[in-house]
């Protein structure tokens, strides 16, 4: 029995077989080069993620998205990372566990096909995570604006870009995991990942409770419907025995303490959405934030994001269903927040 307690078959994921939409999404940084290509070290929740499941041994990690370069790009970069200092494409043979597929969530007939592929590659998979998202429009104003700037500056938001949040953030998320249901349902049914039973887990954000507006209305919204749609749906989906869980990690919610980084707002974890407010500083250095801002003092490593995940989709978080896993550096404890 004490084997068992070992962090090393507690987090064990070796094996499993799983589906990241948005995947391949980051900021890319010079990293090796050769065979003529460029290879990316990249930050973004959906490389996070991806690189976390193909690095601790999934037998293949599906990575959706809608551009087919960044997929490939993602790729090449998480093989990069096992191989130490590849000098030709040779030294990449049976490093194929991360399989770049085009996809746009918000098409019902994209999904299809991909799910196609996915079930002609494998049969079946045991782990989504429903990561695409996009940041929407903010409409910010400032603090002392008047009752006519604020109606002004909102009313000029166009009522689709709005709309658009909502189609991508929720209904993309609630369609991609309608469209995986039958791979999950077979993932319960192979005997390759014992760990756990098949599960959906969804990037939602802190933006769904934060109380105070900074990232928009329409982000903070969707991510609200979100995460109240999942634990829907991990009541939904007990007669199947899917499991849903959801991590919620930092939005754009406070105030830069950094003069030089000129921006009103910044991202708990910098990402691509967030890139242009980081400019070139490193918010990810503890002392970096003012302890009310972030107890934390610190902006989200990628180690933080990952750790969740790995948590939810081993042996470690096997009895979870229905959870929301918040992994904001504290940032909810210090703001105006509904959680």
């Amino acid at each position: 029995m004490s084997e068992s307690f070992l962090a090393s078959n507690m987090f064990d994921i070796k094996g499993i077989v799983a589906v990241v939409t948005g995947g391949g999404s980051g900021k890319s940084y010079t990293c090796e080069v050769f065979d003529s290509h460029t290879l990316t070290d990249s930050a973004g929740l959906g490389l996070f993620i991806t690189r976390a499941l193909a690095v601790n041994g999934a037998k293949r990690v599906f990575i959706l998205g809608r551009r087919k370069k960044v997929l490939e790009d993602a790729a090449r970069d998480i093989v990069c990372s096992l191989v130490s200092r590849p000098t030709t494409t040779n030294d990449l043979q049976g490093l194929d566990n991360v399989i770049p597929v085009q996809c746009d969530i918000t098409n019902q007939q994209a999904l299809k096909t991909a799910v196609t592929f996915i079930e002609n590659e494998v049969g079946y998979i045991d782990l989504l995570v429903a990561n695409s998202g996009i940041a929407g429009p903010a409409g910010s104003v400032g603090p002392n604006a008047s009752i006519s700037q604020v109606q002004e500056t909102l009313y000029n938001i166009p009522m689709e870009e709005f709309t658009n949040t909502f189609h991508v953030n929720s209904t993309g998320v609630f369609y991609t995991i309608i469209a995986f249901l039958s791979l999950l349902d077979a993932g319960n049914k192979d005997t390759t990942y014992q760990n756990a039973r098949s599960q959906v887990i969804t990037t939602s954000s802190i933006g769904g409770f934060n109380r105070k507006i900074t990232a928009g209305f329409g982000y903070t919204a969707s991510k609200a419907a979100t995460t109240m749609m999942m634990k829907v749906l991990a009541t939904y989906l007990v007669p199947y025995r899917i499991r849903a869980n959801i991590i919620c990690p930092g939005c754009r919610t406070c105030q830069l303490p950094n003069p030089e980084i000129k921006t009103d707002s910044f991202s708990v974890f910098p990402t691509d959405l967030t890139a242009s407010l980081i400019d070139g500083k490193k918010p990810t250095e503890e002392g970096a934030f003012p302890l009310e801002q972030i107890p934390a003092e610190r902006a989200g490593l990628p180690e933080d994001i990952a750790g969740p995940l790995l948590y939810l989709a081993s042996r470690a978080g096997a009895y979870c269903n229905g959870n929301c896993v918040i992994t904001d550096g504290g940032k909810l404890s210090v703001t105006p927040a509904t959680y």
